[in-house]
């Protein structure tokens, strides 16, 4: 999973249920989305067609309806609350795209229609965009779906606005597009944090306290690899722990230092390739 735009005009909705799972921790490729959704050319992908590959993923959708603004707004914001991201039927129904976080009267959107998919727009902006009006009977109507995993989930994404808008800039431009091998990397090296979490630090203070060490390391050994390329490497993997705030436990601290040695020197050798040394 990656953040990258639509190709086609009839997909949104699969990219859409892709972007939501991908907030609870869940992967799955809008391929397979939009092949259990029954997503087509000529008709795209409906409701009934999102449940059903939601459900496929253990999640469920919960409609939402308002005809007034202010309520509407208030009822995703409440499934906000509750880290539920929101898919949006926009543009008078033509079109699906995510809501992830609000924040201080913004809100932060996946919309797979735009290049720069992950984006940030107001209240007023969200409505303007959401809102469907029947022209020919005057009917207004603001219409969502709550993404509810069915089962308990110990790691959600936190995006802020500022870190929406960061994750969009040229300097992040490769983590967008691997996001989800840096997440699963990370998965299997530290702990989602939770209110019974104990004797841990964050992998922002792993990374001050080791990243000279493991930069070093690992550049002097291959020989290639610069330390401003490592660097920036394990920069993108503090990103991604500070959006689902993983932690690690401090008796694993020489476990997730080994661990994070062997990924950048793996790195170094798929890129720059290496002779044996025995």
């Amino acid at each position: 999973m990656s953040f990258y735009p639509q190709p086609d005009s009839y997909r949104c909705g699969p990219f859409a249920l892709k972007y939501a799972l991908a907030m609870l921790g869940i992967f799955k490729h809008e391929d397979k989305i939009a092949a259990i959704a029954g997503s087509n050319w000529w008709a795209g992908t409906d409701e009934i067609g999102l449940a059903r590959a939601a459900k496929r993923s253990n999640v469920r959708l919960k409609y939402l309806q308002s005809s007034n603004p202010n309520d509407a707004r208030r009822m995703i914001n409440e499934q906000l609350a509750k880290k539920r991201p929101i898919l949006l039927c926009v543009k008078n129904w033509e079109h699906w795209c995510t809501v992830v976080s609000y924040s201080h009267g913004n809100y932060v959107l996946v919309d797979s229609e735009y290049d720069k998919v992950i984006m940030v727009k107001s209240s007023a902006q969200l409505i303007r965009y959401w809102r469907f009006k029947d022209y020919d009977d005057g009917i207004i109507s603001y219409d969502a779906y709550a993404v509810i995993p069915q089962n308990k989930l110990y790691t959600r994404a936190k995006f802020t606005p500022a870190k929406a808008e960061l994750l969009m800039t040229r300097k992040y431009e490769s983590l967008s597009k691997k996001w989800d091998v840096y997440v699963n990397d990370l998965f299997s090296i530290t702990r989602p944090r939770t209110a019974l979490t104990v004797n841990m630090i964050s992998f922002s203070e792993f990374l001050r306290r080791n990243q000279r060490n493991l930069v070093e390391q690992v550049a002097n050994w291959h020989g290639d690899p610069s330390y401003t390329e490592l660097e920036n490497i394990l920069d993108n993997m503090r990103f991604v722990a500070d959006i689902y705030d993983l932690i690690i436990p401090d008796d694993e601290e020489k476990r997730a230092l080994i661990d994070v040695t062997s990924l950048l020197m793996m790195y170094a050798c798929g890129k720059y390739g290496m002779n044996p040394i025995y």
